[in-house]
C-alpha cells in the first residue's frame, strides 16, 4: 500500500517526531505508540522521539518499558516537532489538543493510524484500517516495509491486539489478527508479562470497587438492556473502568448491550456501549447523542450530572 510505504518515507525525513495517542489511553494506544517510539530508536537512533498525551501514563503498562512519555501534551509547543503521527484517534479530539493540531495544518506533517470506524481521514496522510486494532495496523506497516520486530516492538504490538480482541474472545478476533499475534509470539513478544500486567493484575481494593459498581447493575428485560453507573464519588480508576466496559459487563449472559455510565469531574457524563451481536450497531446510538465509534464499541459524553432518585438515576 502506498500509505504504509509513505508513512516511513515521512519518518526518515523528518528528525522531529511527536507520536500522540488517546485521552485515557489504553493498551492499544499506548501498545501502538510505543511500538512507534521503539522503532524509531532502533532504525533511526539519531532522531528525536516522543510519546505525549493528556492524561499519564497507566500505571500496568510500565512493563512496556517505555521511558519517553509526557502526560503534558496541552503544554508543549508543536512548533518543536516536524512530524506529528496520532495513533488509535477515532476523531481528532480524541487528543485532547484539537484546537492546537488545527492551528498547525499546513506547517507540520501529520499523520493517521488508526481502526475506528467513525474516522474520517484529518491528517496529511491517513491509515484508517477496521480491524482489531491499531497495533495490527502498525504491524501490517513495518512488515509491508520489510522490517525486522524486536522483542520491544512486538511485545507493544501484542499488548494492543490482545486488549482490543478481549484476549481473542470478541469478534475482533480475526484470523489475519491470530496471525499477526503468532508471529509476534516468534518475535519474543512478551505473552506472560501481557496477561499479568493487563489481566491478571487486579488487587483486591479493585475487585470491591468492581462490586460497588455491579451493585448499581440494571437489567432492563424488555429491552435486553444492561445499565451500569458510576457517580464521581466513587472516585473509580480510569484503567478499571476501561476493564469493566471493555472486557466483563458486555459478556453478560442475555444481554444485547450494556451501557456504562460514568459521571466526570468536569460536568460531563460519559457513556460507553458495548456488545457482542453482530446485528447490533451501538455506534449508531452513540452518534445520535454527539458520540461514535465502532459497531461493537462505542461512547458519548453530556453535559451534566447524575441524581439518584427512587426509580434509579437520572441526568440533571
Amino acid at each position: 500500500m502506498i500509505a504504509y510505504k509513505q508513512i516511513i518515507e515521512q519518518i526518515e525525513s523528518h528528525n522531529k517526531i511527536l507520536i500522540i495517542g488517546h485521552n485515557n489511553p489504553d493498551p492499544d494506544a499506548i501498545g501502538a505508540a510505543g511500538a512507534l517510539l521503539f522503532f524509531i530508536e532502533t532504525y533511526f537512533p539519531e532522531k528525536t522521539a516522543l510519546i505525549a498525551n493528556v492524561d499519564a501514563f497507566p500505571t500496568n503498562l510500565h512493563f512496556l518499558g517505555i521511558e519517553k512519555y509526557s502526560s503534558a501534551l496541552a503544554n508543549i509547543d508543536l512548533n518543536k516537532f516536524d512530524l506529528i503521527i496520532m495513533v488509535d484517534c477515532g476523531e481528532i479530539s480524541r487528543t485532547g489538543i484539537a484546537e492546537k493540531l488545527n492551528d498547525i495544518k499546513g506547517k507540520i506533517t501529520t499523520i493517521n493510524i488508526d481502526h475506528h470506524e467513525r474516522n474520517i481521514g484529518f491528517a496529511n496522510i491517513n491509515v484508517v484500517e477496521q480491524i482489531s486494532s491499531t497495533c495490527e495496523i502498525i504491524f501490517k506497516i513495518l512488515k509491508y516495509n520489510n522490517y525486522s520486530l524486536n522483542k520491544k516492538i512486538s511485545t507493544c504490538l501484542l499488548t494492543g491486539i490482545t486488549y482490543d480482541t478481549a484476549y481473542f474472545m470478541n469478534s475482533a478476533t480475526s484470523k489475519e489478527a491470530m496471525a499477526a499475534s503468532s508471529e509476534l509470539m516468534k518475535t519474543a513478544a512478551d505473552i506472560r508479562s501481557i496477561i499479568r500486567h493487563t489481566w491478571k493484575n487486579k488487587s483486591a481494593d479493585t475487585l470491591k470497587l468492581w462490586g460497588k459498581v455491579l451493585e448499581q447493575l440494571h437489567f432492563n428485560k424488555k429491552y435486553q438492556v444492561a445499565v451500569a453507573v458510576i457517580p464521581k464519588e466513587a472516585k473509580i480508576d480510569p484503567e478499571i473502568f476501561n476493564d469493566l466496559k471493555n472486557h466483563y459487563l458486555q459478556y453478560l449472559n442475555e444481554v444485547k448491550f450494556i451501557i456504562l455510565i460514568k459521571e466526570s469531574n468536569d460536568g460531563f457524563i460519559n457513556c460507553s456501549l458495548r456488545t457482542n451481536r453482530d446485528n447490533i450497531n451501538v455506534a449508531k446510538l452513540a452518534e445520535k447523542f454527539g458520540g461514535g465509534g465502532h459497531r461493537k464499541s462505542a461512547g458519548f459524553s453530556v453535559k451534566g450530572s447524575l441524581e439518584k432518585t427512587e426509580t434509579g438515576w437520572r441526568i440533571k
